[in-house]
């Protein structure tokens, strides 16, 4: 007989891709495993701009969970598109800022990840790198180049990990072995977020608000990596949920 889970598992609301083509709802089942794994329970959110539906999800959802997609509309960063751009489905990029403007609001435990870690700096009014292998704005990136295969799934870098950030506590160590999956990435960092990672080539790997509780994202793709360091993470969002109380 299966053992039940215990009651208190918080609620991790996780947002899903919207395919352009099929109109299909999309969410690869790592994050789901991951989410149960660490001891949550997912409830994927289907892109809507229904303001009802919207307050709805945050009277239930103990955290937030942005996964990976193709890529926002520069326009959010004043920016013409590069050729390289391959643009979100424009619901779930509407519902996404919703989501994350409200979590914040409400200190609400949030995760972003790859294309929600750069959702969380546009929401803030950052601005992004199109295509990273191009990148060097006068050699302050050196290297960039090498990162021309940065969509291979098999493709791992290090990154160093800022001390007395909210990243360091959750993995207790300075650097990181992670996977890289990514056109784009950050740059000009958004309102009251700081820097928390780095890749040895210059590129921003994670960003954080240290005035809220738990409000953060990532570059890489921990759903993927299945080790100790996503096990950390993961945990640290299900932790952060379980602690979350809705009467501020």
């Amino acid at each position: 007989m299966l053992k039940a889970p215990p009651d208190n598992r918080p609620l991790i609301g996780i947002s899903c891709d919207l395919d352009n083509q099929s109109r299909h709802y999309e969410l690869p089942v790592a994050y789901r495993q991951a989410i149960e794994t660490a001891g949550g329970v997912p409830l994927l959110l289907a892109p809507t701009d229904v303001a009802e539906t919207l307050d709805r999800i945050f009277d239930v959802i103990d955290g937030l969970l942005i996964p990976g997609g193709n890529d926002l509309d520069p326009a959010l960063y004043r920016q013409p598109p590069h050729p390289k751009t391959i643009p979100m489905d424009p619901l779930r990029q509407r519902f996404d800022l919703a989501l994350l403007k409200g979590a914040q609001n409400i200190a609400l435990p949030t995760l972003g990840v790859c294309l929600g870690c750069q959702t969380i700096n546009v929401m803030r009014g950052g601005t992004l790198i199109q295509y990273v292998p191009e990148y060097d704005r006068q050699n302050a990136v050196p290297h960039a180049g090498d990162r021309a295969n940065l969509t291979d799934r098999n493709a791992w870098h290090n990154v160093s990990i800022f001390a007395k950030s909210r990243l360091a506590e959750v993995f207790q160590k300075e650097s990181l072995q992670v996977n890289s999956r990514h056109r784009q990435a950050l740059d000009e960092i958004g309102d009251g977020l700081t820097i928390t990672a780095r890749a040895s080539d210059g590129i921003i790997e994670a960003v954080e608000d240290p005035s809220l509780p738990f409000f953060l994202g990532v570059q890489w793709h921990p759903e993927g990596m299945h080790d100790e360091s996503a096990d950390r993470l993961f945990g640290a969002l299900i932790r952060a949920a379980q602690s979350f109380s809705r009467e501020q």
